[in-house]
């Protein structure tokens, strides 16, 4: 990558953001990081800062808000005059059934999962159309495609961004800018809040779901960001790409 690109990346405080952040910062790339939690944030750009030499600019917003993420971006736009590649990655995971979880559940993850993406997304397009290039790399998941019960708005929330990711590749490759997304496995990040011993079974029973028989890495998925953010994959718009240990083959 050029040292000269910028790139923004929501949920960057911790888990697939944060490891996306520091492979970005040691391939010389302009880093912001936006959240809700500026503590967290802060620890990422340190952490980035002790690797490469270089701290992410620190943005803290909360995406669920029209006039905060149209600040933030802004922010990042006027610090270093481009954002080349933007990473959709902020989530909540939260269980609940189709039918049995409440709607205040239902509208939580789909204004974060989705319609913040797609905030954030319309804001960053601006700035990339004018530049008459970018990246946009949405991070979904497996059960965007294929789902397990109990996890209904979460999975739709995944749903939508796979289909705003197709939609976009469309309408925004005249202006030479590619949209792609990921689709993770079980990931070992703080998004899953049980801890202790409770964990330690959770990551067991979700290995055994894998045929590669265990789970994935916030590392691993975001050296598939890096890659798909990079020119080597410059063909590539409105892809899906599943970096799973085989679990969407079961």
């Amino acid at each position: 990558m050029s040292e000269e690109r910028t790139a923004l990346i929501t949920g960057g405080g911790s888990g697939i953001g944060a490891a996306t952040a520091e492979r970005f910062g040691r391939a010389g790339v302009r880093v912001a990081i936006l959240g809700r939690d500026e503590s967290k944030l802060v620890s990422t750009a340190e952490a980035v800062r002790k690797e490469s030499g270089a701290a992410p600019l620190v943005v803290p917003a909360d995406q669920k808000d029209d006039t905060a993420v149209k600040e933030a971006v802004a922010r990042v736009v006027k610090e270093f005059g481009r954002i080349d590649i933007l990473v959709n990655n902020a989530a909540v995971y939260e269980l609940g059934g189709a039918a049995d979880a409440s709607m205040e559940h239902w509208d939580r993850i789909m204004d974060i999962n989705f319609r913040g993406a797609l905030l954030v997304t319309r804001e960053v397009l601006a700035c990339q159309r004018e530049q008459g290039s970018g990246v946009i790399v949405n991070v979904a998941s497996t059960l965007g495609f294929r789902t397990i019960p109990g996890v209904a708005a979460y999975a739709c929330s995944k749903s939508a961004l796979l289909m705003l990711t197709q939609c976009l590749a469309l309408e925004e490759a005249q202006h030479g800018i590619r949209i792609v997304a990921v689709c993770p496995g079980f990931v070992d990040t703080p998004i899953h809040t049980v801890q202790g011993e409770e964990r330690d079974r959770l990551l067991e029973r979700m290995a055994e779901l894998h045929p590669l028989n265990r789970v994935g890495t916030s590392d691993e998925v975001a050296a598939m960001i890096e890659y798909l953010s990079n020119d080597d994959a410059r063909w590539m718009t409105g892809s899906v790409v599943t970096i799973d240990g085989g679990i969407s083959l079961r």
